[in-house]
């Protein structure tokens, strides 16, 4: 039970520390007002795009998109924001199970980015007069946990590129435009060239996007497809937390061997 408890405080501390939330006013600005502009501007597009067929299907898309934040940023800051403060060595050199260390710092950022989407949704509904049947709902929170879990890992391999280099923001702004890119939420991937269909399929919240889509257009009745295809978001998600540790791994001996774990 102790060890439980000393599990969630830490999570909670990590999220709040190096995240940057001590302060709520900043945690409104980026983490509600500038998703919700984001939202309202592809919502509109696809509005105006498509004559407003399937409109919620696309806002509900969009809602799913704004955990990128969580997943992109929030995990870049797990590694990178302990390299800058010299915290790192003492992570690395702790007898502390690493695996349990970095699961926690993202568990919370997976549940930041679930209360983001969900506050996308209800802000999306209030504008646009949606509505969505409680079933839908209960799916929704479904597919996007399992989907925000998958990105999170995807974030947590990127993540890790900190130990190497110094210029984080370049990595984590390249992965949040191709997750935007990849993800179809706001065109059908019908229109992608054979290639990049093929590449948007190892990354994250496309499942979940198409998912989602399916949810708001057909309701449940296609529970078995839904359910393989959020199996395979799991297990992707899985293989990208085991790649971020790995890669973790692999940093940290390198620089025992080198001295290279400061920032420059």
């Amino acid at each position: 039970m102790e060890s439980m408890a000393r599990f969630f405080r830490h999570a909670h501390l990590s999220f709040s520390a190096l995240f940057g939330w001590l302060n709520p006013s900043v945690y409104l600005m980026v983490m509600v007002i500038n998703p919700f502009s984001q939202l309202l501007f592809f919502a509109v597009l696809a509005k105006y795009a498509y004559h407003g067929s399937n409109l919620a299907s696309y806002v509900a898309s969009n809602a799913l998109l704004l955990c990128v934040l969580n997943s992109v940023f929030g995990m870049m800051t797990v590694i990178n924001d302990d390299r800058k403060m010299g915290t790192l060595q003492l992570v690395v050199v702790s007898p502390a199970n690493k695996v349990a260390v970095f699961f926690a710092r993202s568990l919370l950022q997976i549940a930041s980015g679930l209360f983001t989407a969900v506050l996308g949704l209800l802000f999306g509904m209030l504008v646009f007069g949606l509505s969505f049947t409680g079933e839908q709902l209960v799916w929704l929170g479904f597919v996007w946990a399992v989907s925000i879990f998958a990105a999170c890992g995807l974030g947590f391999v990127i993540s890790s590129f900190a130990l190497w280099s110094p210029s984080m923001h370049i990595w984590t702004n390249l992965l949040a435009t191709l997750l935007l890119l990849f993800s179809g939420a706001n065109y059908s991937r019908t229109h992608m060239p054979g290639w990049v269909r093929g590449l948007s399929e190892v990354f994250p919240l496309t499942r979940g996007v198409e998912a989602t889509k399916a949810l708001i257009r057909a309701g449940s009745s296609d529970f078995a497809s839904i359910s393989v295809r959020m199996a395979e978001e799991f297990l992707l998600g899985l293989g990208f937390y085991l790649l971020g540790l790995l890669l973790f791994y692999y940093a940290e001996h390198l620089a025992r061997v080198k001295g290279s774990m400061e920032m420059e």
